[in-house]
């Protein structure tokens, strides 16, 4: 008579099963936060440094001033290397996680809707300029609708992606837009340098945090 295996019961106990599924979601939900804070870092580093020097074309005279064009493509390389951060680390945050199509639908629609918002703010404000909008007002114009519109989809994140921490930066992103002409040209740079830029820089420290205590419950560590 041939000796039969005994049934592993440990592999069937629901308990087990449970914990191991448990812990996988941890391992992914961890991959694919890791590099969050390293995006806000680099943002918060494009915003605070970008306005600064827009500040400065006009900010600290007679003292100093930054030529304009000199400001503009500093802001304009700040802003693509944080483009390209974003770019790199979402690629790699996602390398090994097979999207259901739902999700893949739903990453698709939010990352052309920046690209449609954008463009779109851009595409107004020429129209305004067309119909003789001011300089002053076009430097005002630029950047307030364009970080409003980031807070706008940052709000619309935290409704995707049920992402808590993103309802406060987007309303926080949408509440200096508002408030920031009111410090008229060229004071909105310094005042979204500092409390735009600063606020992706604290954030980049919670999201930090929050990451790391992701790994060690991935790891096993409570």
């Amino acid at each position: 008579m041939t000796d039969r295996p005994e049934p592993d019961d440990t592999a069937l106990d629901p308990a087990a099963m449970m914990a191991l599924l448990t812990k996988q979601q941890q391992s992914v939900h961890y991959q694919q936060a890791a590099f969050v804070w390293l995006i806000e870092l680099a943002w918060g580093i494009a915003w605070g440094v970008g306005f600064l020097i827009l500040w400065l074309i006009d900010g600290a005279k007679p003292a100093f001033s930054i030529p304009l064009p000199t400001a503009a493509v500093t802001f304009a390389l700040l802003v693509a290397a944080a483009i390209v951060v974003s770019i790199v680390l979402g690629v790699r945050s996602s390398k090994g996680v097979r999207p259901s199509a739902a999700s893949a639908f739903q990453g698709t629609v939010y990352g052309a809707t920046w690209s449609v918002s954008m463009v779109g703010v851009w595409l107004f404000a020429s129209g305004l300029q067309f119909n003789g909008m001011s300089g002053d007002l076009v430097a005002i114009f630029y950047p307030v609708a364009y970080v409003m519109m980031t807070g706008i989809l940052f709000l619309f994140s935290a409704a995707l992606y049920r992402a808590k921490l993103m309802i406060y930066l987007g309303s926080w992103i949408v509440l200096i837009a508002v408030v920031s002409p009111f410090f008229g040209y060229p004071n909105h740079y310094l005042f979204l340098a500092i409390a735009g830029g600063g606020a992706l820089l604290v954030m980049s420290i919670v999201v930090a945090r929050y990451t790391a205590g992701l790994r060690r419950k991935a790891a096993g560590h409570v």
